[in-house]
């Protein structure tokens, strides 16, 4: 036998981080898995309990990650959980038969907003003290939508 097939696979903070992320999507997924429509405040106030969720598991996980890497793989996590969750969003105002086309345009904006939130969790989490002692990832997580 080749000493390779004896040693587990090791696997990366940052894939560690997507598979928790993964579950997030899922079990949001799951619940609101009979809405088609979202309203663009609901999106918004999901997307906020999700990113305070993506920065905590990355900090708790990501020990290895600078923080530049740590936000953009924050938002790369937030893109993928928009993309997946918010297949229709409702603008007041809008059309539905334009909505589709401007969908893009709209997650375009949604992550700008997304950038400056993670920054100021990101901070506000140090100053309350959430980021202050080091947490040992357990391996468990739990999801509540």
């Amino acid at each position: 036998m080749n000493q390779l097939e004896n040693q587990p696979e090791k696997i990366t903070s940052q894939e560690l981080i997507q598979k928790e992320v993964e579950k997030l999507i899922l079990t949001t997924k799951e619940t609101y898995k009979d809405i088609k429509r979202f309203a663009i405040g609901q999106m918004w106030k999901i997307l906020q309990l999700v990113i305070a969720a993506i920065i905590q598991i990355i900090e708790i996980i990501g020990n290895d990650l600078s923080s530049t890497e740590k936000k953009e793989l924050a938002l790369n996590m937030v893109s993928n959980f928009y993309d997946t969750i918010f297949l229709v969003v409702d603008i007041p105002g809008i059309p539905s038969f334009i909505e589709s086309y401007i969908h893009k345009y709209v997650k375009a904006l949604v992550m700008i907003f997304v950038s400056s939130t993670i920054d100021s969790m990101v901070r506000i989490f140090r100053e309350v003290g959430v980021f202050k002692k080091k947490l040992q990832y357990q391996g468990i997580f739990q999801y509540e939508a």
